[in-house]
């Protein structure tokens, strides 16, 4: 391969103005400079040579800005290609172009609008924002968080409806369209979640905050907005964001979301939030300073699919250039239709040059010399993949120096991975860094140091790991192994180096060196030696962590007691398993455990580790006195990295005693063993849920105590309070009670409650709200807007005349009608937003609608403006106590006996279950049955001679089993005694189970 390389005399980046020029140019306000160093020596080191001015030198006026541009674009030796603007609208001029604020004013070299450098702006007021944003940049390109090593190919599309509802309609299906486009670009490139989020679905700013604090390369918004995006996805990152140096680049395609003063906008919030020392928001945001409606819908659209190609398609590196990439395509598609202005319009927020991430940063071994002589040094650089060793080819290398400014090389890697340097080092004990980047690749920083000729220096220069004496011979470190290290040592000098010996050390927690010495004898100049396949002896504990770094020094001596230490390093790579999801099956089908059954359970586990894991033996554990665990073994064969498994053939079984109380939370633990890997994992299942909840903070509380009572006396377990739980898993049914005005509560959109019960929702909860002010009037107000999660429209703020209230025809307050007794002031009308939500009760005489149910099929919810514990009880059906075991019903609750074994009945398939065996006094025999009505049961006990001994047959109708045994959701207890009452001898006894349509054996062993 042709080398590349530039050596250009008096470089110094930072302080002096060379007519040589710079590939970036950087041009801040007076205030920043000292605080964008960093960023500025990073891109220089990395291959990006970089200048730095300040206003005092380009002048502080938008024309004098453009001047330097100019002349610097036209006169300088190397023009530059990037531009960074360091400091907000009010501090750097935000010039106006076709009428748009534009940082284009700067960047059109020629007048034909196309911008010939790629700019972006640190929109920042002062020193504490330049710095966090300075250090998140840095944390994104130079130092990736791969401690998560998935969040780089996940992301968040959110389609905000103009008309709230799903399946999209006019506008709405560009929105969606632009979602979907983005979203197969992304899948057909490797990204494994993509989150789709909308108003129509029941989505809402709650669910950015999830999702981005969870681990997001790309948020994307389209919909509309000003300022922020609207409801109910506006956004407040500074407040609710943690996520750390995890940072998206956020896509805001609507109308303007930037700043274009002193006043911060989205594009300040996502971008300028965090702390130097707490990151959190986003690195990047590109949106448009545009204003506009109907058309502009498709010019966004233009924007959006051109930065995705960019990207996806065309392989841009940076942010800028997708970005232009968007800019490009509206431009070219709508020339004379607003694509002009939008060109202009969209801004990039952030640095320009910033690679972005579409894959998880690869990790790289990358060989050098440790030494190079002063004078004259030709050297290679070799590059490769860290785990698999595959050379990279394409690969940026730059060589600069410490202290000589004359060094500053490029090049790229070829098939083999190497890139050629040759270079005329003039200091002795000046340090040359080592840089290699590239698409997807984890930035390599290392170092050379220059020595006088005619000495030998002797440190590291490869080394291999071998596995195989007692680990799994991937060539891979992994926890629990003893590694056997092969290793080679160059002398870099140009005299022999005598009798070597090398010590091999760790100061690693996890890592213990018991071979560490290792004799190497006489090494020529330039020559190497090796330690033999018997090398250096280490071993890893067996709890290391996944992708820990561990360092090695090798000291290097010689018969003349010099000495040379070298630095080298390998990561560990470990499963890592955690809990995902706990399944229940079986019992009465409701997918819970209550009191009295016996359920499989089923323990969904997910590898989050850089290594695959083979035979996980697990054994569950209770730590509660109110369950007990039946099958306790489950397995799981192989689980690969980034992979789930449950244990499907081999489920848990688990027992809760019948005196168990109801939401009982019962903590189980399960004991993860496989070769070189031992982890517990913990859960909790809550024992028979409680019915309900209802929080009742309206100031006057009478209707939600009245809910109680009714509730009470239909025989539903619940509580009430006027504060709302931290944890609502407790229940099945949430209810809040909000009142009217003047006397309601007002739930804010910044209250953790607000997200408790979206989550609660969300994670498949019933909720049930009722509210004057709640739907229409409080949004406005600085409320949450909980109308999408609902499934509802809030028509508007109503006035004064609730009631009477009749049910809706064809639900499940067919035949209602209620007299109103409670406040009525400004009664919200409210009305179903999509086809899965329907209208539950209108206003009879003054024709509005007031009651809205929504199935979203994970969850349900109820929504009414009046108070329904002041309704007035009518003849029946018109009864509250009616209504409110409607509602429970709708919401999948049933109470009474017959209704709840007419629901245990209602199972997919047969199951039986007998418990313990052996037995010593009492047998469980558990069962359920697949069929739409209630059959008889057969249940006979026979002994080894065949002899009928026990009939404990029944039908479920007459609800009273045969004399000595008891039921218990679906269980019979058998006391060892025969039809008599007489206590049967030890043996052998056959259990004859039969149904309608389902019969079965079963032998079990009675013991003294």
């Amino acid at each position: 391969m042709k080398k590349v390389i530039i050596s250009f005399l008096g470089l110094f980046l930072i302080l002096s103005a060379q007519e040589t020029g710079a590939r970036y140019l950087i041009i801040t306000h007076n205030n920043f400079y000292n605080h964008i160093l960093p960023l500025a020596r990073w891109k220089h080191k990395k291959g990006m040579r970089t200048k730095v001015v300040t206003l005092s030198e380009t002048g502080s006026t938008a024309s004098q800005i453009r001047n330097y541009i100019v002349n610097a674009y036209n006169n300088w030796l190397i023009k530059p290609e990037y531009i960074l603007f360091v400091g907000a609208p009010n501090l750097i001029p935000f010039p106006s172009v076709l009428g748009w604020n534009s940082d284009n004013y700067y960047t059109n070299m020629d007048g034909d609008l196309y911008n010939e450098i790629l700019s972006g702006r640190l929109t920042v007021h002062d020193t504490i924002e330049t710095k966090t944003v300075v250090n998140k940049i840095l944390a994104y390109e130079r130092t990736p968080n791969t401690t998560d090593s998935l969040w780089f190919k996940r992301a968040c599309l959110i389609a905000n409806e103009d008309y709230g509802i799903y399946p999209p309609q006019g506008n709405d299906t560009v929105y969606w369209n632009d979602v979907r486009y983005a979203k197969n670009l992304m899948l057909a490139n490797g990204y494994n979640l993509i989150d789709t989020l909308s108003c129509g679905l029941g989505n809402n700013a709650s669910n950015v905050y999830n999702s981005i604090n969870n681990g997001r390369g790309f948020l994307m918004y389209r919909g509309s907005g000003f300022g922020n995006w609207y409801l109910p996805f506006e956004c407040y990152p500074q407040y609710y964001t943690n996520n750390g140096t995890r940072l998206p680049i956020v896509l805001s395609f609507t109308c303007c979301t930037i700043g274009t003063g002193s006043t911060p906008a989205g594009a300040e919030m996502w971008f300028l939030c965090g702390t130097p020392t707490n990151l959190k928001g986003g690195a990047g945001y590109f949106a448009t300073t545009t204003v506009g409606g109907g058309f502009i819908t498709f010019l966004r659209s233009a924007v959006s699919r051109g930065f995705f190609d960019a990207i996806f398609v065309d392989g841009k590196r940076t942010f800028g250039e997708a970005c232009e990439g968007g800019r490009i395509r509206v431009y070219s598609m709508y020339p004379y239709s607003g694509g002009d202005e939008e060109y202009v319009g969209f801004t990039t927020i952030g640095d320009p040059e910033m690679n972005i991430w579409t894959a998880t940063p690869c990790s790289l071994s990358v060989t050098h010399p440790q030494v190079i002589p002063c004078g004259s040094a030709n050297f290679t650089v070799n590059v490769r993949r860290a785990i698999s060793a595959t050379p990279i080819s394409g690969a940026l290398v730059c060589i600069t120096a410490k202290q000589d400014t004359n060094i500053y090389c490029l090049d790229t890697t070829d098939a083999n991975g190497d890139a050629y340097f040759s270079i005329n080092p003039l200091f002795v004990n000046d340090t040359i860094y080592v840089t290699v980047t590239g698409r997807n690749l984890k930035p390599y920083e290392g170092s050379m140091q220059v020595l006088y000729s005619g000495m030998p220096y002797v440190v590291y220069l490869k080394s291999f790991i071998d596995d195989s004496p007692s680990g799994n011979n991937n060539h891979l470190i992994n926890p629990g192994e003893t590694i056997n290290l092969p290793l080679w040592v160059r002398n870099w000098g140009d005299s022999i180096a005598r009798s070597v010996i090398g010590i091999l050390r760790s100061n690693d927690q996890y890592i213990t060196v018991f071979d560490s010495t290792k004799s190497f004898g006489d090494i020529s100049g330039h020559d190497s030696a090796f330690t033999g396949n018997n090398g250096y002896g280490f071993s890893v504990n067996s709890n290391c962590p996944d992708f820990h770094s561990v360092v090695f020094d090798l000291m290097c001596r010689d018969v003349n007691d010099s000495m040379w230490i070298s630095h080298f390093n390998y990561s560990v790579y470990a499963p890592v398993l955690t809990l995902q999801e706990v399944q229940i099956s079986g019992g009465n089908g409701n997918s819970n455990l209550e009191p009295g059954e016996t359920v499989f359970v089923k323990v969904k586990i997910k590898n989050s580790g850089h290594s695959p894991i083979d035979n996980v033996n697990a054994t569950l554990q209770t730590l509660s006195s109110y369950a007990i665990v039946i099958d306790s073994f489950g397995s799981y064969a192989h689980i690969g990295p980034d992979s789930n498994a449950i244990n499907e053939s081999n489920p848990f079984s688990v027992f809760a005693l019948p005196s168990t109380p109801q939401g009982t939370n019962a903590e189980f633990r399960i004991v993860l063993n496989a070769p070189f890997y031992q982890d517990t994992i913990t859960f909790s299942i809550i024992i028979g849920k409680k019915d309900y909840y209802i929080w009742n903070p309206d100031h006057t509380p009478e209707p939600g105590q009245n809910m109680d009572t009714i509730l009470s006396n239909l025989g539903y377990s619940g509580d009430i309070g006027t504060t709302l739980p931290v944890d609502l898993s407790y229940y099945n049914v949430v209810f809040v009670c909000l009142g009217v005005w003047p006397n309601n509560h007002i739930i804010s959109q910044t209250s953790p409650e607000a997200t408790r019960l979206v989550n609660f929702a969300n994670s498949g909860g019933r909720l049930y709200m009722e509210g004057g002010d709640v739907w229409s009037y409080d949004p406005t107000q600085g409320g949450y807007n909980f109308s999408s999660l609902f499934g509802l429209h809030p028509d508007n703020d109503g006035g004064s005349n609730m009631g009477p209230v009749g049910g809706i025809s064809g639900t499940f307050t067919n035949g209602m009608l209620f007299n109103y007794g409670g406040e009525n002031n400004y009664m919200d009308h409210i009305s179903p937003l999509n086809p899965n939500s329907f209208l539950i009760f209108r206003d009879t005489d003054n024709n509005f609608n007031c009651g809205v149910a929504y199935d979203a099929g994970t969850y349900r919810t109820v929504a009414t403006s009046f108070e329904l514990g002041l309704l007035v009880d009518g003849t029946p059906p018109s009864t509250r106590s009616a209504l409110l075991d409607s509602i429970m019903h709708f919401f999948g609750c049933y109470h009474s006996i017959a209704e709840d074994l007419f629901s245990r009945c209602q199972v997919s398939e047969p199951f039986l279950k007998i418990y313990p065996n052996p037995f010593r006094n009492h047998l469980i025999i558990q069962y359920a049955v697949g069929s739409y009505k209630c059959p008889a049961v057969s249940i006979k006990i026979y002994d080894a001679s065949g002899r009928l001994v026990k009939n404990l047959s029944f039908h479920p109708s007459s609800f009273i089993p045969h004399s000595s045994s008891l039921i218990t959701h679906n269980s019979i207890e058998w006391d060892r005694t025969d039809d008599s009452g007489r206590r049967l001898p030890s043996g052998v006894y056959f259990v004859w189970f039969e149904t309608d349509d389902f019969k079965r054996v079963e032998k079990v062993i009675l013991i003294k």
